[in-house]
Parts: structure tokens; sequence; C-alpha cells
């Protein structure tokens, strides 16, 4: 190609579109002008502008989306193009991956056409598309392309052969697919008509070149032999058809789940880069001059919660780790989002006006199609364990479960609308500062003649052992109360304990949505934590960790929080606690990670150090575990209410553990503990299975004799 390389590619351009060249290009630009056009009407026909005047009406509060823009966008550029969070689910992850690419080839290669043709060549006549960077472009474009075939495939086969059932299948999604498959097939179509016109002719200079063009060559070699002039005057036909189904698949995009496209990186952009999933802050002073707590209209979301509507692309991954979902219980995160979405239409023909103004309407006023049990149902709402499986797998950053607590809230704040069985809870926490309204003077009974140290009479220590309700009150975890105290003792831990005048830390209360008496545990235990000089917690009970750690950051309660594993599993690396006893009958064992240790605190390693370290027996996974742990389903305050509606979480979470081969599954939740005992007993499995907190298995491997500890309580 040396000397010639300008020639061939210029030859090979015009063998595009043949001799009607320049009258061609103005009709064909012409036509993408309109293509445009309708894209914008399509914009406005598909509810776009309408739905955004709606988030642009919302008035809720909400974290910051700007801050560290250059941060944001080089985390959504990675997260977009490298497919990070897409690629949890391998399957999935690579077809989606495969097509994208595809798309982006096609996009650089036309973007590379057009200024190479309309804008460089006629104003400089300069021609760069040759030599090894044109070979490397048709390689590049060709290898991408059949690769985004392959992709489209795999989703073809997930759709129509795998079918799983949280897979929502709209005739749009057959649409798309076979869409986009057909423009890529027709490209090469395209190409494979031009090579066989002229790059298969052995006197062409571009001959020993033609394997470049992978997916065109397997298609012109179709066509070899063929006369000339047919072969252009199929081409010509080809041709218009690829780009006019290419410029009609661009207007279907803005009537489709496409606009994804758009508004998932943008989604990603404007991600909540906080902690924990935020769940909008109440301060003390609203509960004086606040005329509403939570939300029951559409309006008091924020403008992101509003546009999450818009990212999400119904893939159903978050449907598909739901273990309410999982257990025939009415929720799917992604129906809660995308009813959302239906509700934004539905309430904007209401409230806009002839001019096309939104306005928000009183209660008084409003007769429309209500949010709670409109569009989003009690059952649904209630049913949420905020496990924060579907905000962890949603590809486009969107918050599911935080939008239920909003309409908690006003359900229980407003209208005293919940679960029967809840009501006794809240009285316990109001009255004795427990759940289970056991009386507030027996909380310190489990340390009784254990010589555990009290703040009150040490002063102060470097640790509160913040207990928690379940390890004051509840038998099966008072136990591990009383273990986790010999061992910090046993690792020369400067700790004590509040005894009496510790109080529920309140995050039940929080989750199921009674912010006000949330608040005023919280701001008890933080003016006693403050009274004593705290600086660093551990607590037993994750739920507590979180709250402590997180939580009470916005009542002033700012703490060095560390759930037990991370001291137990930091004292026994030190060598401050020898695990020198074999612990018997533990067999083979499995770890069930707590939801708000693992996915809200990212507490994995730890535990399973621990467990290792025991050297007691063999340590396997289940199917679910770490980020994609199925919930005990007590989180979110189920642990108080009953599960009337499909079958139980904590059985199916049972059953995994059976289908492991353990016998022993190992807990670090108080809630867990109990809903995986609880599961073992009602399945009845007790002759081949047990659930065993780790701070007593590492008491036990220390040589640490509780059952005479409990003889002497």
């Amino acid at each position: 190609m040396q000397g010639s390389g300008a020639e061939i590619s210029r030859e090979v351009f015009w063998n595009i579109l043949g001799p009607g060249f320049p009258t061609e290009q103005v009709l064909l630009y012409f036509i993408v002008l309109v293509t445009f056009g309708f894209m914008v009407r399509g914009l406005a026909k598909g509810g776009f502008f309408t739905r955004l005047k709606v988030m642009m009406s919302a008035t809720g509060s909400d974290v910051d989306r700007l801050d560290k823009p250059w941060e944001r966008f080089k985390y959504a550029l990675v997260d977009v193009f490298l497919h990070k969070k897409i690629l949890r689910e391998p399957y999935q992850g690579t077809f989606h991956l495969l097509i994208l690419w595809g798309f982006i080839a096609f996009t650089i290669t036309t973007a590379i056409v057009f200024i190479q043709a309309d804008v460089i060549y006629p104003i400089f006549h300069v021609w760069f598309m040759q030599g090894s960077f044109y070979l490397a472009m048709k390689l590049f474009v060709n290898v991408f392309g059949l690769l985004a075939i392959v992709g489209v495939l795999m989703a073809l086969y997930r759709r129509y052969v795998m079918k799983p059932n949280w897979l929502d299948n709209k005739p749009e999604d057959t649409l798309t697919l076979w869409f986009i498959l057909a423009i890529i097939l027709t490209g090469f179509f395209v190409e494979g008509l031009r090579m066989a016109a002229t790059e298969f002719n052995p006197e062409s200079p571009m001959f020993p070149y033609r394997f470049y063009s992978v997916g065109g060559y397997l298609i012109g070699s179709l066509f070899a032999g063929a006369p000339e002039s047919s072969i252009r005057s199929i081409h010509v036909v080809a041709w218009w058809t690829h780009v006019l189904g290419a410029l009609t698949f661009f207007v279907f995009i803005v009537y489709s789940k496409l606009l994804h496209i758009f508004m998932a990186p943008a989604n990603i952009f404007l991600r909540a880069d906080v902690a924990n999933p935020p769940i909008k802050i109440m301060p003390p002073s609203m509960f004086e001059n606040a005329e509403t707590f939570g939300i029951h209209k559409l309006e008091e979301y924020s403008w992101k919660d509003l546009f999450d509507a818009e990212a999400c692309i119904r893939c159903g991954r978050c449907v598909e780790v739901c273990p309410a979902f999982n257990t025939d219980k009415p929720l799917m995160p992604r129906d809660v989002i995308q009813n959302l979405r239906t509700y934004m239409e539905e309430k904007a023909k209401i409230a806009m006006d002839a001019e096309g103004n939104y306005r928000i309407i009183p209660d008084e006023e409003y007769t429309g199609p209500a949010l709670i049990d409109g569009a989003i149902m009690k059952d649904t709402i209630w049913a949420c364990t905020t496990c924060m499986a579907c905000v962890d797998a949603c590809p486009c950053y969107i918050l599911q479960f935080p939008k239920l607590i909003e309409l908690r809230r006003y359900l229980v704040m407003m209208e005293s609308d919940f679960p029967p069985e809840v009501l006794d809870v809240f009285k316990g926490m109001e009255n004795n500062s427990n759940p289970w309204s056991i009386g507030a003077h027996v909380r310190a009974d489990w340390a009784k003649g254990q010589n555990i140290p009290l703040m009150s009479e040490k002063g102060g220590a470097e640790y509160l052992f913040y207990v928690g309700c379940a390890g004051a009150f509840d038998d099966l975890n008072k136990k591990v109360a009383l273990s986790l105290a010999k061992l910090f003792e046993k690792g020369g831990l400067d700790y004590a304990i509040l005894g009496t005048e510790e109080g529920c830390c309140g995050d039940s209360a929080k989750k199921i949505g009674n912010e006000y008496i949330y608040q005023a545990l919280a701001m008890a235990n933080i003016e006693t934590f403050k009274g004593y000089n705290v600086k660093k917690i551990i607590t037993m009970c994750p739920h507590g960790y979180n709250t402590l750690k997180y939580d009470y950051k916005e009542l002033d309660g700012n703490f060095e929080v560390y759930h037990y594993t991370e001291i137990l599993d930091m004292l026994i690396k030190q060598g401050k606690i020898k695990l020198t006893q074999q612990i018997p009958d533990l067999g083979t064992i499995t770890l069930h990670d707590s939801c708000y240790l693992g996915r809200y605190n990212n507490v994995y390693d730890q535990p399973r150090d621990i467990l290792k370290a025991l050297n007691s027996g063999n340590l396997v996974e289940m199917e679910s575990h770490h980020a994609k742990s199925f919930c005990c389903g007590a989180g979110g305050g189920r642990m108080w209410m009953e599960e009337h509606l499909g079958s139980r979480i904590n059985q199916k979470r049972t059953k995994e553990v059976e289908a492991a081969g353990a016998k022993t599954v190992c807990t670090a939740c108080p809630f867990c503990y109990t809903m995986l005992s609880d599961g073992i007993k009602e399945l009845e499995l007790s002759d081949k299975l047990q659930a065993q907190d780790i701070a007593v298995l590492v008491a036990k491997a220390a040589g640490i004799d509780l059952k005479s500890s409990e003889s002497e309580a």
C-alpha cells in the first residue's frame, strides 16, 4: 500500500455511495436532521419533558450530588466503559459489555468517516484514512461488530431460553434486541457487497488486506464471482436500508428503555457518594415545625429520587436478589421505581395546566390516584427488610429501599398505620428502651457476678462495650454478650459497659419509620456517651454498629465505632487471645454474612479470618455469600413483624446452609443468630444443623468456661 494508500482509501470510500454521491450526501444529511427532530419530538411524546417538570417541582432534601465533579466523572467513566459493577454478574455483564463496545466502535468509526469526508477533505484536501490507520480502523470495527453480535445472541438466549422468573419481558425488549442485530448484520452486508465488488479483485491494491474486514469478508465471500453491476445495484439498496434503519433506531431510543444510554451514565455521575444509602434527614427541629412527616405525595421526594425512575432500565437485578421477592412477597424493587415513573405521568396529567405549567396540588384539592396504595401498595412497603441487596446490585446506582422508608414514615407518624404487632414494640421502646418491653432495670442482669466493669464505677475506658437490647434481654444472645466481655478481659482490652444506663440504639424504630422514637432513643444514648467522654465503641449487633457509626452523626454523635469481629480479629492476630482449644462437633462450617455488617459496611474478611483461626472445621461458602449474601429476614424492623405473605425468609436461608453441606452456620449478628436458629427448628433440621455465634466459638477456643460463668451469674 505504500504510496497509494490515499488513493485506495478514497476509492473505497467513493464506492460506498457510487457516482451520485454529492446529491445523495445532501439527502442523507437532510434525513439526519429530520431524525434529530423526531428524537426531540419523541422525548416530548414519550413524556420525558413532562416528567422533567415534575422533577423540577420536587421539594425533598438530598445529599450533595455534584460535589467533587472530577472524581465523579472519572468514576462514571470507568464504571460505564469497563462495566465495573455490571460484571459482578458475569453472563449478563459480558453480553452487555460486548453490545456496548460494538456500539462504541460503530460510533467512533462513523465519526471518523464524517470528519474525513465532510470536514477535513473538503476544507484541507487531506485524506488521513489510509495506511496502517485505515487498516486498524477496519479491524477494530469488524472485531467489535462481531463481538456485539455474540452479545445480542447471548441476550436473546437468556430472554427466551434461560428465562429467569424475575426478568420482565415487554414487546420493546424483543424489538430492541432484534433491531440491534439487524443493524449490525446489514452493516456487514453492505461492507461485504462493497468488498465483493472491489477488494476481492486480485488487481485491487486492497486485495492483500481484505482479511482486515473480518465480518465483511465473510459476507462478501457469499457474492464472490457475481457480476459487479448486480452487486453494485444490491449495494445501493442495502446501504440505504442500513442507514435508514440505523437512523430509525436512534428515534426508537427515545421511546424505549434504550434512553438509559444517556440516563444511566448521568445517574452514575450523580450517585450518592456516602457510606450508606441516604435516608432523608429529619432534624430534631422538624418535630416542632413540620406539618407532615415522611412522604405521601410525589413532590415530597427529591428531584434525584424521581430522576432514578428515568435511569432504571428494568434489568431486574434488584428483583433477582430481593429476599422478599424470592419468598413470594409482593415486592419487586424494579417495579417500585417503574411505578413511580408511571405515577409521575399520571399525576402530571392532573397537575399540568393549559399552558403546560406544573403545580403542586394541596391534599384537600387532589382527587387523583394516591401514591400510597395507588402507585405503591402497603404490602409492598412493609415487605422490605432494608437488606440493601437491591441498591448494591443496581448497575445504575438507583436507591430503591430508601424510597420505601419515606413512605413508612408517613404511614407510621401521620396515619398510625402499621402492622399491629409493631405497636407493642414502639411501646416497649418508649417505656423501657427495648423492643421486648422488659423492665429497663434488668438490662444489666446478664452481667451480674461476672466482674464486668461499669462505666459508672470505672469512670471511663478506652472502649465502651455497647451490648444492645439482644445481648441484654434475649436469652440466646446473653451468652454472646458474656463471651465478648470475657474475651475483652482476656485480651487485656480497656473496656466497660453502661449497664442500666444503656438504651436501645433505635435502629428498628428508624427503619420501621418512627423517626420520633428513634431520635429520642439516640439522643439519650448520645448524651450518656458524651457524659463519659466516650470516643470508641464496640457493638455486638451490626444494626447498632451501623446506626451508631453513621446515623448518630446526624444528631451530633461522632464516635469511632467497631463491630466485635473487627476487635476479636485484631486481638487474635496480635496474639492477645490465643485459640488453643479444639471445639468438638462443629463439622463443616459456613458463615452467614449479615446484611448490615457486609453490604452496609464491607466487613467480610474479619469474620472469616476468625473462623479460619479456630481451625475447628472446614469453612465452605453458601451459594449466596459476601455481597450477594441472602438476608435472614429480620432487618428493617421485620424482626418484630409476622410473615403473613409467601414463605419465611429465614427458612430459605437455612435451606442454603443445608445445601452447602455445612453442619454449623456461624453468625455475627443477634438477629441473624435468632432467625437461623429458628429456621433450623422450623424445618426440623436440629439433628443435622446448628447455629453458633462467632463470639461463643472464640470464647470456647480460648478456654473460657461459659457454663461456669453462667452458673455464677
